[in-house]
């Protein structure tokens, strides 16, 4: 009994083991057939179309407009009105037509001086006024 216990014991290990190098054989030519396709790709496409890089975002409609500075109010409930302005820049990609009173979300970064530069606007269309 206790030479077919041990047997058995073997037998698993030897199952376990040779599970596991298959498995790892298998992991090693999914990942020589993911390096083999990705050659033929650029890694960092130049594509004008990639969303700019920031950290944080900020909705809501604008109060304030100009070719340097925008300035978005944000209302929570419960909480006061907030407003923020933010500098852009001429690398800030803007989609849509800015002006006051329109919904926007600004994705941006805060420097070390403390200025929040808008890296992406995004203007958010009204349903009302696609329905006139």
């Amino acid at each position: 009994m206790v030479y077919d216990a041990s047997v058995r014991l073997s037998i698993a290990t030897s199952l376990v083991s040779a599970g596991l190098i298959v498995a790892g054989g298998h992991f090693a030519l999914s990942a020589q057939a993911a390096e083999d396709t990705s050659v033929d790709k650029p890694t960092h496409p130049d594509n004008p179309k990639s969303e700019p890089k920031y950290d944080e975002t900020f909705s809501g409609p604008i109060v304030e407009v100009s070719a340097t500075k925008i300035t978005v109010s944000r209302s929570i409930l419960g909480k006061p009105a907030e407003k923020r302005s933010f500098l852009i820049k001429p690398d800030t990609r803007i989609d849509g037509k800015l002006r006051v009173h329109a919904r926007v979300t600004v994705g941006y970064v805060t420097t070390d001086d403390g200025d929040d530069i808008a890296r992406l606007i995004v203007v958010r269309s009204q349903k009302q006024a696609d329905k006139k």
